[in-house]
């Protein structure tokens, strides 16, 4: 009876949802900094000759990301086991902390609703590097993959067409660094292998920020029944104060009529 009681106590649904949010950030993060070092660095600055020296800047955002998103999981399963079972009854059993759990659980609802919005957003972003992938595979299929060095002497891969182009601010005569378009059979072959090698890993990363919205999803429930139940906590403990008043005003009593027979 006891094993079973504690096995009550554990919030399983915020476990289960802190367990998705991890997978997922980690999945986010660790595949979609492997695409952007692989499309950065081996396609924009190696093949194509622009300067992405502000690579490290993402790989501190995408830790930050990671760690916020892993310590606010934890901080909600910490809420939910606070708010489980015997636990519950033991820590929210007084009126202010009754009324500061509801006020927690409430600021927490707000707090997972604003992130789950970000990263809807974020998915909706993620897209993108998705259908670009998509398309640029169609072409190395039907136009590199598919023929020889003969037949792509006279073509040439431009970024234009993706509406990608070089810094326009430099003065007149003055020629930006970097390349707009590829021509050959060796580099052209060399960029379609690097799209190949990084395609996959956007969409693994679109299907982790999926997994973080789905685990967000999840800390809304749960939150939103332990709000319930500290609710319904504080019913129970207004109602049995007027059940002790009542009692101890009918001893009272008692004792009175016992006192004026004697």
């Amino acid at each position: 009876m006891a094993f079973t009681e504690k096995i009550g106590n554990i919030p399983f649904a915020s476990l289960i949802a802190c367990i998705i949010v991890f997978v997922g950030v980690g999945v986010f993060c660790g595949t979609l900094y492997r695409a952007l070092t692989i499309i950065l660095k081996s396609v924009m600055e190696e093949i194509f000759q622009f300067n992405v020296t502000w690579l490290e800047v993402l790989q501190i955002v995408f830790i930050v990301i990671a760690v916020v998103m892993a310590l606010f999981a934890i901080l909600l399963l910490i809420f939910a086991f606070l708010a489980t079972g015997a636990t519950r009854k033991t820590v929210y059993s007084g009126a202010s902390c009754i009324m500061g759990g509801r006020i927690s659980a409430a600021f927490f609802m707000v707090i997972s609703y604003i992130l789950n919005l970000a990263w809807m957003v974020i998915m909706s972003v993620g897209v993108i590097p998705v259908i670009v992938y998509l398309m640029l595979r169609s072409i190395c299929s039907t136009e590199i993959y598919s023929k020889d060095a003969t037949s792509l002497a006279n073509y040439c891969f431009s970024l234009t067409q993706f509406g990608i182009y070089r810094n326009q601010s430099y003065p007149l005569n003055i020629q930006p660094p970097g390349r707009e378009q590829l021509c050959g059979h060796t580099e052209l072959r060399r960029f379609c292998d690097r799209i190949e090698e990084a395609g996959p890993l956007f969409c693994i990363a679109y299907v982790g920020a999926a997994l973080i919205c789905l685990g967000m999803i999840h800390f809304m429930i749960t939150l939103a029944a332990n709000y319930t139940r500290i609710r319904i906590s504080k019913e129970l403990t207004e109602y049995r104060d007027a059940v002790d008043m009542e009692e101890l005003e009918l001893h009272s009593n008692m004792d009175k009529t016992s006192s004026q027979q004697y």
